[in-house]
């Protein structure tokens, strides 16, 4: 059974999608349509058409394909995997001094806030308060930017070993 006989025992509709998802849009009979996009270019399921078995039209087809998917890797996904890489350094990423500072500013800005609560609070019973200890605020730094710093290095671990296909070799090889 060929294309055209199967697409002559589908109903209308059912005739649209499948055209549409072969490149054939609104089916009209053979070859409706010429070519199927494939990323970012066009690839003429027919152009091998005329060949015979023995000349391999599948197999330059297939070739068709492996080269757009190729250019499509090459143009659009390979860039960002290199962006990606010259953000990995040898301890974490680039992201680390910024990181810290905004966890060191979340810190005491959270101390201020805990400071002026009680402040108020002891103001409406008419006391006095006491500052807070700096011991806590501290260790509360330390503790802060630790943790910053191992979601940092997770953070390249992710990128080095996450969904970025043959990533790791590369960025082993920067260091």
């Amino acid at each position: 059974m060929n294309f055209d006989a199967y697409m002559s025992m589908l109903n209308p509709e059912m005739q649209a999608q499948v055209g549409s998802y072969y490149g054939r849009g609104g089916y009209g009979g053979p070859f409706g349509g010429s070519t199927q996009n494939y990323g970012n270019g066009f690839i003429n399921p027919y152009r091998y058409s005329g060949l015979s078995v023995k000349e391999s039209p599948g197999d330059k087809l297939y070739a068709d394909i492996i080269r757009q998917s190729t250019r499509d890797y090459e143009e659009f996904y390979a860039p960002q995997e290199r962006r990606l890489l010259g953000m990995i350094t040898s301890t974490g990423t680039t992201f680390l001094p910024e990181e810290l500072e905004r966890t060191r500013g979340a810190i005491l800005g959270a101390a201020e806030n805990v400071q002026g609560t009680s402040d108020r609070n002891a103001a409406r019973l008419g006391i006095r308060n006491t500052a807070m200890d700096q011991n806590n605020i501290t260790s509360t730094l330390v503790g802060g930017a630790n943790e910053t710093r191992m979601r940092d290095v997770d953070r390249r671990l992710q990128m080095i070993t996450g969904g970025l296909s043959g990533v790791s070799g590369k960025a082993r090889s920067i260091g």
